[in-house]
């Protein structure tokens, strides 16, 4: 009994250690995210971002709550890009503060994360479908004014 209690601990062990490393070498969109306790920067994967932006295309066209989804995505998309190109601050109302200046449209990136929020917070939010595709257009275009080709 004592035998196979230890093959039974080293196999689940070892079957751990897989899926854990595992799970910390495969190319998901979590991996390496700073915090303000982990000041490890994401790798920036043009084409990870490439492919979310044609998703999120993809998104708009699938009513309110795909526009909604859509404009998520959008904005996190774009503070990927920026974390992955090191731009400091905690948040990314601090990231755009402090590194402003690289964007063409940044009174639009500003307008197109503050609509985010609302549309994260507020339950009472009314989707116009102009207004959030400007605003993903405009997070669109903050990406490529950090240089990656989104087509």
């Amino acid at each position: 009994m004592t035998f196979v209690s230890v093959i039974l601990a080293v196999l689940v062990i070892g079957g751990l250690l897989m899926y854990m490393r595992k799970g910390s070498g495969g190319k998901s969109s979590q991996q390496n995210f700073s915090t303000a306790d982990n000041p490890i920067r994401p790798t920036l994967d043009a084409e990870l971002v490439r492919q979310r932006w044609t998703e999120i295309a993809h998104m708009q066209g699938q009513g309110a709550m795909g526009l909604k989804n859509a404009l998520m995505e959008a904005d996190k998309l774009l503070d990927y890009v920026m974390q992955a190109q090191g731009f400091t601050g905690e948040n990314m109302g601090e990231r755009l503060k402090r590194h402003g200046d690289r964007f063409s449209d940044l009174n639009g990136v500003w307008a197109a994360h503050k609509l985010r929020n609302q549309v994260a917070h507020d339950i009472h939010v009314d989707i116009v479908k102009p207004q959030v595709t400007n605003a993903i257009a405009a997070l669109g275009r903050g990406i490529s004014d950090l240089g990656v080709k989104l087509v």
